[in-house]
C-alpha cells in the first residue's frame, strides 16, 4: 500500500477531545488518520492508525473501562498497537466515532476511557 491509494478519499469522521487539544479523525477504507494541531498553530500532527485496531479494541473491551496501556498489554496485536501511543489514537478514534468516551478519572497519569 500506499499514502496515495491509503489516504484518497478520507472522509470527517468526528472529533474528541483531549486534556490540552482537539483530535480530528478521517477515515479511509483500510486505515484512519488522527490529525490534532501542534504546539505552533501552523503546524499539525498527524498519525494513521489500522481501522482493524476499531474492531479488535471493542470487541476485547466491550463494557469495560481501559487505558492505552491496558489496550497494548491485553489485546496482544502488536501488528495494531505497536506502543502506547497507536493504542491511544486508536482509543481517541473511537471516541470521535461515538464508540467510547472519554472519563475524568485517572488511572496514575493514564487517560481512562470507556468502551460502548
Amino acid at each position: 500500500m500506499t499514502i496515495r491509494t491509503e489516504f484518497s478519499g478520507l472522509k470527517y469522521a468526528g472529533r474528541a477531545e483531549g486534556d490540552k487539544r482537539a483530535y480530528h479523525v478521517f477515515e479511509g477504507a483500510d486505515s484512519m488518520l488522527v490529525v490534532s494541531a501542534g504546539r505552533s498553530k501552523r503546524s499539525y500532527n498527524a498519525n494513521a492508525i489500522d481501522r482493524r485496531g476499531l474492531d479488535v479494541v471493542s470487541r476485547r473491551f466491550r463494557g469495560r473501562k481501559v487505558t492505552s496501556g491496558d489496550v497494548l498489554k491485553k489485546a496482544r496485536r502488536r501488528d495494531l498497537f505497536a506502543g502506547r501511543f497507536d493504542a491511544l489514537n486508536v482509543l481517541y478514534a473511537m471516541v470521535a466515532m461515538g464508540r467510547a468516551q472519554k472519563l475524568r478519572e485517572r488511572d496514575g497519569r493514564s487517560i481512562v476511557f470507556k468502551i460502548k
